[in-house]
């Protein structure tokens, strides 16, 4: 489910997170609340990292998503899909998340 995020903070069915970045995309999956910041807020001379994933429970982080390996393109753009959790990048994959854990577990070039 699309959540609305506001800045500094993601409201969710259980809460409130207080977060640091502004968000380009936010969506609450099972347990888990996914956030994509905007990249632009992260260095730039190096991969952003900037998908999260919270616990909806607690709004704590569960994990950082790992990147790709594309340097300075290396950035989280959006949400494509919530089940199975395909999220766009900035080199042009389309990016398989594990839910429990933030791990890549498939990359698809897509440009």
């Amino acid at each position: 489910m699309k959540l609305a995020a506001t800045p500094g903070r993601i409201a969710h069915s259980r809460g409130v997170i207080p977060v640091g970045y502004d968000v380009l995309d936010a969506r609450e999956i099972g347990e888990v609340i996914v956030a994509v910041f905007d990249y632009m807020a992260f260095p730039k001379d190096k991969a952003a990292r900037n998908l999260f994933g919270y616990s909806a429970q607690t709004n704590e982080v569960l994990w950082r998503a790992d990147d790709i390996g594309m340097g300075s393109t290396d950035a989280y753009t959006n949400v494509i899909s919530e089940m199975p959790l395909i999220v766009g990048n900035f080199a042009g994959f389309a990016c398989t998340i594990d839910i429990a854990t933030g791990q890549v577990i498939a990359e698809e070039f897509t440009k």
